[in-house]
């Protein structure tokens, strides 16, 4: 720089046209000529300005990526943020049911998730032996308390040859219901029988309970600003009339979605447990004659069966073969009197 000077007179000098940038003027030595200095601080504003245009590009991409953020902040509060941040407006227009608000789909909590389990049991024995452990077992479910445990359902049928055939459905806490399941087995061989089957299965709720929490939460928003639209903005009749009608239509869906969610947390609350009793007059004792006491059990059974079989024929028939007999009869009494005439004539001929 201290090489050069400024050149400001003469027909050499080239005035530099005036520029945002106080770089866009130049200083030239005499000897540079005119059509140089002016090529020169053209390519100093073009690359003053592509310095602009740089800063220009990333202040546009920090204001996209704040805009960014807080649009995925935004999204993460759910139905209930865009409820309480939603114009009045845009309420009135929801209250007279041009609208239905938005509802983004919920995330499964990060927590544990809410199953509802189911237990199924078989057990088989003895048919009295049984009958008695199933009156234990609702006995026992009875004197917990409802709020521990339930009866649902009892049924009992007992067949010919004191064949039992029960069940008994429960809806019981999770404590409770470890409880049973860790005595049945001990409990069923103490009384001659055995647990033949068990099968458990879940159904995972979170979803549902999520879905339903946030939807009952966006009505109770719009429930409040339905009563607060009709509390302080007059209006006319028909108008009025609009607002107390679709109040009672939300307050409607957000008393059937508490129910709704009341049922579906009950069911994470509470295990369902079903128990069979199955009894065909008692079993055999397992060994070496465990053959031979079935083979006499069954022809017993299979000569009853027989018997009962025999009779239900006669029964069935017996009705037919009076029928039967008595046209017959009819039949053979009034024949021979065409008959016997023309058979008594034939020896006088």
């Amino acid at each position: 720089m201290g090489g050069r000077r400024r050149c400001c007179a003469g027909a050499n000098c080239a005035a530099s046209p005036p520029g945002p940038w106080p770089w866009s003027a130049t200083t030239t030595t005499p000897t540079e000529p005119a059509g140089q200095r002016t090529r020169n601080a053209h390519s100093i504003a073009e690359r003053g300005h592509g310095g602009s245009k740089r800063m220009r590009s990333a202040i546009v991409i920090g204001v996209v990526a704040l805009v960014l953020v807080g649009c995925g902040q935004a999204k993460e509060r759910g139905v209930a943020y865009n409820a309480e941040t939603a114009d009045p407006a845009a309420v009135g227009e929801a209250a007279a049911g041009s609208a239905t608000p938005a509802r983004p789909i919920s995330a499964v909590p990060a927590g544990a998730p809410m199953l509802a389990y189911s237990y199924d049991y078989s057990i088989k024995g003895a048919a009295q032996p049984l009958r008695d452990l199933m009156g234990r077992h609702e006995a026992a479910c009875t004197s917990a308390g409802p709020q521990v445990c339930q009866v649902v359902s009892s049924t009992a049928y007992e067949n010919e040859g004191s064949r039992l055939q029960s069940r008994l459905e429960l809806r019981a806490a999770p404590a409770w219901v470890k409880r049973f399941r860790d005595s049945l087995a001990a409990e069923t061989k103490s009384v001659g029988g055995r647990v033949t089957g068990a099968d458990v299965t879940s159904e995972d709720l979170s979803r549902e309970i999520v879905d339903t929490e946030a939807r009952l939460r966006a009505m109770t928003t719009l429930r409040d600003r339905l009563q607060a639209l009709l509390a302080d903005r007059p209006g006319k009749l028909s108008e009025l009339v609009e607002i107390e009608r679709e109040l009672a239509r939300v307050q409607g869906e957000i008393d059937s979605t508490q129910s709704q969610l009341a049922v579906t947390r009950g069911r994470v609350a509470m295990s369902e447990m079903t128990i069979s009793y199955n009894s065909a007059g008692g079993l055999a004792p397992k060994g070496v004659w465990s053959p031979l006491t079935t083979a006499f059990t069954d022809f017993l059974a299979i000569v009853a069966f027989t018997l009962a079989a025999m009779v239900r024929l006669i029964a069935w028939t017996l009705p037919w073969v009076a029928l039967i007999g008595l046209a017959a009869w009819l039949f053979r009494k009034k024949l021979p009197r065409r008959l016997w005439p023309a058979r008594e004539k034939k020896p006088a001929e």
